[in-house]
């Protein structure tokens, strides 16, 4: 009886996720649900695309807040659906699609999606190059209450390099009721190249500057110039996050070029 009930309740949830998307409402839940589910979340990291809905085969999967004036709306550069969690949406393997509000293809792919897993869907590549879709398994780790997980991901499409990431958690010094502590850097992965993402680490809160440097050049951790940085205060425990460098390949990239996002 109990297994009967507990595949209603996935059905109900997974029908509910395609029925809810006129209304761009679709859920997001994290916890285990059943062999007939997944996780998704949805990047949209082509710097010259236009906004875009994603759709696996013909129903809307993704979505953002509803406008007064009820225009279908898309997601543009930079965003991700849902924020701090995932979508849930049917196991098996379909064809995933970006399209322009006017309906038309902006890219497809075929993608399999193994159940009880979660994934991270992105938009790559550029109007010149071609945009594509791809996925990242996100191997997510155990729960813990007290600690803190974080990963890098390699977006940026047309790179002439591959990557080596540190976070690296500047020295502190002594004060009349603590003792000093020394800098510390970790390691967050090597050689990474675009599409390819590093191991979840552990990362004890403070503040951190998470910084990029071109593989197979000489470089000094804590004092070199990276090729791409950001700086971030860790507070919250319990948390798992991605630091991402998406768009396209410059030689000076901006701050719209790095950001993080939550998975759990």
């Amino acid at each position: 009886m109990r297994k009967a009930i507990n595949k209603l309740i996935i059905l109900c949830a997974v029908s509910l996720v395609f029925t809810a998307c006129d209304e761009n409402a679709i859920p997001e839940i994290t916890e285990p649900v059943s062999d007939t589910a997944t996780f998704v979340k949805f990047f949209l990291h082509a710097e010259d695309a236009p906004a875009v809905n994603f759709y696996l085969d013909d129903k809307k999967v993704s979505a953002i807040a509803s406008s007064s004036s009820d225009e279908e709306r898309g997601n543009s550069y930079g965003s991700v659906f849902p924020s701090n969690a995932y979508a849930l949406i049917p196991s098996g393997t379909f064809n995933l699609y970006a399209r322009d509000l006017e309906g038309n293809v902006i890219a497809t792919n075929s993608v399999t999606f193994d159940a009880d897993k979660h994934y991270s869907a992105y938009l790559g590549g550029t109007a010149e190059s071609g945009y594509e879709i791809f996925t990242i398994v996100d191997p997510l780790p155990a729960p813990d209450n007290v600690k803190i997980y974080w990963r890098f991901v390699n977006t940026m499409s047309n790179m002439p390099f591959s990557v080596d990431v540190y976070a690296v958690k500047a020295a502190v010094p002594a004060t009349e009721t603590t003792p000093a502590e020394p800098v510390k850097i970790i390691n967050l992965g090597m050689d990474l190249d675009y599409k390819e993402a590093g191991e979840y680490k552990e990362l004890e809160p403070g503040r951190y500057n998470f910084r990029v440097f071109a593989s197979g050049t000489e470089y000094e951790v804590e004092t070199s110039t990276p090729y791409i940085q950001n700086t971030l205060t860790l507070a919250s425990k319990g948390r798992v996050y991605s630091t991402q460098i998406r768009g396209s390949y410059k030689e000076t990239p901006t701050s719209k070029n790095i950001d993080y996002w939550r998975e759990r």
